[in-house]
């Protein structure tokens, strides 16, 4: 069962990406303000198991903004998805935390494959302050999946040719590992072999293709094609809403 607080940002993140279906970009602007709000809300009150819902919702109305090539909408909920998580990461929330870095890392990786710069832009900052931030507040699996998230992009930038983006991301993640090194925290090697490792393991397991990183397969989840990906991601969204409102009414 859905707490009061995560049916809300449910209810809000449905709306949210309707409103973006149908080309109602305003009605999808109030939609991310209402969910920076109550993700505001949830910080103050040390919700973080409910703030996680928020962030799912602004990573799927996000994601629908690439899709529909929208890059103010997607430029806002990166922007809202950076100031949340600067205030998680202050009051040590690592599950939220780590719920941004996927969230910000997905969004992040579809601005690049359609050379939508300023949101892509956005997504590498606000993975760089969360993975210094998680290498500071010890955060461990924060920092290695957000060093994962930035490499994925520069790998991603490089392939579009996008030499000043994955320039700037190789010197995030290289920056990250450095301050790692220089706390005692994890180790370069340690930060180098997790996305092997990842890639290991959910190469065995059909289920868990989606979560192969980039550059690690010949052909990885994360080269999508706009028909391969997006279409699907949308599809996906759309029944994981009926699901999780079918779950509500019960």
């Amino acid at each position: 069962m859905f707490s009061l607080n995560e049916q809300k940002a449910i209810e809000l993140g449905e709306n949210g990406e309707r409103a973006l279906r149908e080309q109602n970009e305003y009605d999808a602007l109030q939609y991310v303000d209402y969910l920076r709000e109550l993700g505001e809300e949830l910080l103050e009150a040390d919700l973080e198991a409910d703030l996680r819902r928020v962030v799912i919702s602004l990573r799927n109305i996000g994601n629908k903004a690439i899709q529909k090539k929208i890059e103010g909408i997607a430029s806002m909920v990166l922007n809202d998805l950076k100031s949340l998580s600067e205030t998680a990461l202050s009051k040590d929330f690592s599950n939220a935390m780590w719920s941004f870095s996927k969230a910000v890392q997905e969004i992040g990786k579809g601005a690049v494959q359609f050379q939508m710069l300023e949101p892509a832009k956005t997504a590498l900052d606000t993975l760089k302050m969360i993975g210094l931030g998680a290498v500071e507040k010890k955060m461990e699996v924060v920092t290695l999946w957000t060093t994962l998230a930035i490499g994925e992009m520069a790998y991603l930038a490089n392939r579009q040719q996008l030499e000043d983006l994955s320039k700037a991301a190789v010197d995030a993640r290289e920056e990250i590992i450095e301050a790692s090194e220089l706390s005692g925290f994890k180790t370069r090697d340690e930060i180098e072999i997790y996305p092997q490792l990842i890639a290991q393991t959910v190469s065995q397991y059909s289920e868990l293709q989606d979560l192969q990183p980039a550059g690690y397969e010949a052909k990885p989840n994360e080269e999508f094609t706009e028909e391969e990906f997006f279409e699907d991601e949308g599809d996906i969204g759309e029944q994981e809403s009926q699901t999780e409102g079918a779950k509500k009414e019960e």
